[in-house]
């Protein structure tokens, strides 16, 4: 099994710190002012060089999980939620992607400048300043001293390798086919360079994750100053990943557009797909280094512990890559309620997203039922409570209050201002408002970004597995061999929730490949909710065009000291053209580059 401690905590900050601190030589002196020579010749120093390249990804935009610019999350621009915040005359990202405000020329997603002509993750978090990192390391790790050992030197290649797979990740993962960069380019260079196709973007990740683990340790890290880094179980959670959206409708097909695009898809669907990306994801189960987190009392508390349970020295065996910063209360500040001081709204749940919270029972939640419809907030997956603040929504410590009860009813404490909820919720995941007071601006709690972790990877295998052999498909040689049911039944029974066959019997249903497919689009949705999953899901799946088109709120009146509820109010339009399938190379790129081509319609 995979161990983490307090000790492992230190370490991650640690590595946190190395990125940024004064001492770091590399914060000092760039390295483009240093020589290969200087900085490769010295263990040290090539350690802090890889270091370095970490801090290249989306999650080290800030220390709030609200990445996007005017402090938003990615999932209000999707059918997750809207963005409220108090200066209603400059929209955020979010804000401005929901309304299709948005294009090549308009690229500044991050809510920090990126240093590099606000083109946002095209160059920088995820972008091609990272690849040059990793790139430059590749290039001449070869230089580190006889003295290394030869764990050392291969550990630093398999990073950079693993890194510079991740960085053409998150490009793909927003452009399709990208233009791939394996070397780092000098002042004399030819830059004028093609987009890769999608077939051959894919392989190159999957490729540099493959080597990665043929250079990284067989064990997990155990040592202080090694936890943290990227290991083999990252690199096969990521090609997972990878793999998965490779078969998914978007690219597995002749694409958005029918036209078989080359830089958008394969052209042709492979049922064997699926296969790849199973197996990738059961080598990560085969390893047994992972387990998801239990160490609530119950489902609610083991899911709200899962992201809040860190620095305190409980073992956290779920993470398995992402970003754990110091203490502070950014995203609690980022996201705290109307109703107190130093509010700010923020990220507030849509209907949508609160109705597909199943009841206790597995059964579905319908405003049809009168009984569900004049209590809709009993007896529903714990999940929801550990997730979402709603109407009579109770905390023994809330801030800097006691015993405190929520009112998003109109006129309520909570539904005044305007940093006001129009949703009538509040965001509660993530948050640690026992120790964090953004009202009394004191306290902080431990913050951990797991881009990815266990429950992903279960997820993931489950999809794909059920997409290639249906429900009882078992990946023929595997040590840990597993059914996408019993995938699924491990999610659920960390949450409290009724198993899959007992909920389809609940539900009067039978179990089949399509009504399996159906329920993992469900309990993704559930589970990875806020995670920046949802956004590129319902695309990949090419589900988008099917959805509404607007976000759900719920008025809540008093009548007769009884709440009354009416779902339907409509309080975000979510415009969705088909070239939002992708995002739009940006202008300045295809400005400079004659080789550049640009995304489909845009």
């Amino acid at each position: 099994m995979k161990k983490y401690s307090s000790l492992y905590i230190t370490a991650i900050i640690v590595l946190s710190i190395l990125g940024s601190c004064a001492e770091d030589p590399f914060y000092a002196v760039p390295i483009e002012f240093n020589s290969a020579q200087t900085v490769f010749s010295d263990s040290a120093r090539a350690e802090y060089f890889i270091n370095n390249a970490y801090t290249e990804q989306p999650s080290d935009v800030s220390s709030s999980f609200n990445w996007l610019a005017g402090n938003a999350m990615l999932a209000s621009a999707c059918d997750e939620a809207m963005h409220v915040q108090s200066n209603k005359t400059s929209p955020s990202t979010a804000s401005k992607m929901s309304a299709g405000n948005w294009g090549p020329s308009n690229m500044q997603f991050y809510r920090s400048s990126d240093g590099a002509g606000e083109i946002g993750s095209w160059m920088k978090w995820g972008g091609y300043h990272g690849v040059r990192k990793s790139n430059t390391a590749i290039k001449y790790l070869d230089l580190l001293p006889a003295t290394c050992s030869q764990r050392f030197k291969n550990r630093l290649k398999g990073e950079a390798h693993f890194l510079r797979g991740l960085q053409h990740f998150h490009l793909f993962q927003k452009w399709g086919g990208i233009p791939i960069v394996d070397k780092a380019f000098e002042a004399s260079d030819d830059v004028q360079i093609s987009r890769n196709t999608l077939e051959e973007t894919v392989n190159f990740i999957c490729n540099e994750f493959d080597q990665a683990i043929e250079l990284l340790p067989e064990d997990p890290y155990l040592d202080s100053w090694e936890i943290g880094r990227a290991d083999r179980g990252a690199c096969y959670a990521y090609k997972a990943r990878v793999l998965l959206y490779a078969a998914s409708k978007l690219y597995n097909g002749p694409g958005m557009d029918g036209s078989g695009n080359p830089l958008i898809c394969y052209g042709t669907y492979d049922a064997n797909r699926w296969k790849l990306a199973a197996e990738a994801a059961q080598k990560v189960i085969d390893l047994n280094w992972y387990t998801l987190y239990t160490n609530g009392t119950n489902g609610q508390e083991n899911y709200k512990r899962l992201f809040n349970e860190w620095g305190s020295g409980h073992n956290n065996h779920e993470f398995i890559f992402g970003r754990i910063r110091g203490t502070n209360r950014d995203t609690e500040n980022d996201n705290f309620p109307a109703g107190f001081t130093n509010s700010k709204g923020g990220t507030c749940p849509s209907q949508d997203l609160v109705d597909a919270y199943e009841m206790s029972d597995g059964t579905l939640f319908d405003w049809n039922d009168p009984e569900k419809a004049a209590t809709p907030y009993e007896n529903r997956d714990p999940r929801f409570y550990a997730s979402i603040i709603y109407n009579g929504a109770h905390y023994n410590k809330f801030a800097n209050a006691s015993n405190y009860t929520f009112q998003t009813y109109t006129g309520g404490k909570n539904a005044t201002g305007n940093t006001a909820t129009e949703t009538s919720y509040y965001l509660y995941k993530f948050m640690d408002y026992e120790k964090c007071k953004p009202d009394a601006k004191s306290g902080g709690a431990y913050h951990v970004w797991m881009d990815m972790r266990y429950a992903e990877v279960l997820l993931n295998y489950a999809e794909a597995a059920n997409e290639y052999g249906g429900p009882n498909f078992v990946v023929n040689g595997a040590s840990r061999p597993i059914t996408p049911i019993e995938a699924l039944n491990q999610i659920r029974e960390r949450s409290g929730m009724p198993d899959v066959a007992t909920t389809f019997k609940n539900r009067g249903k039978s179990i089949s490949k399509e009504s399996l497919r159906e329920f993992i689009y469900h309990e993704r949705q559930i589970e990875m909710a806020f995670e920046n999953q949802r956004y590129y899901d319902i695309r990949r799946w090419m589900l988008i065009e099917s959805l509404p088109q607007y976000i759900r709120g719920c008025k809540i009146t008093i009548e007769d000291g009884k709440p009354v509820y009416d779902p339907t109010i409509i309080v975000e339009n979510k415009i969705f053209e088909r070239k939002h399938y992708f995002f739009p190379i940006p202008q300045v790129e295809i400005n400079r580059n004659i080789n550049m081509v640009q995304n489909p319609e845009w």
